[in-house]
């Protein structure tokens, strides 16, 4: 199943692969329909420096860097899976629900490291 990216998202692309020395695991189910959510926090003094997700669904959702997700940010279909390295983002990773009504259950890992 493809990832269908909606917008850009921030990489770091620098041939020396960054650092993450903290992994914060996580399991969150969309609390309401239609409003955005955090999905994992950035722990503090950090940077967001790999992710990946799973989107157990039911239904579709969308997610975005440092900031609240729109149904037209990066589409994750339900079932498809999501995996990055050097990225660089501060803040966290947000999710919405992309299929009306539906509740999503995304899970996965985030690696980060020392702000540079």
């Amino acid at each position: 199943m493809a990832i269908i990216p909606r917008t850009s998202v921030t990489t770091n692309v620098s041939s020396e692969k960054q650092n993450a020395d903290t992994i914060t695991a996580f399991d969150v189910t969309l609390g309401v329909a239609a409003t955005a959510q955090a999905l994992v926090v950035v722990p503090a003094l950090k940077r967001g420096r790999t992710l990946s997700i799973v989107n157990e669904g039911p239904g579709d959702a969308a997610i975005k860097f440092d900031g609240p997700a729109t149904v037209t940010d990066v589409l994750l279909k339900e079932g498809d899976a999501f995996s990055n390295d050097n990225l660089d983002f501060a803040t966290n990773v947000s999710f919405i629900n992309v299929t009306l009504a539906a509740l999503p259950r995304l899970r996965g890992m985030l690696g980060s490291g020392a702000a540079s």
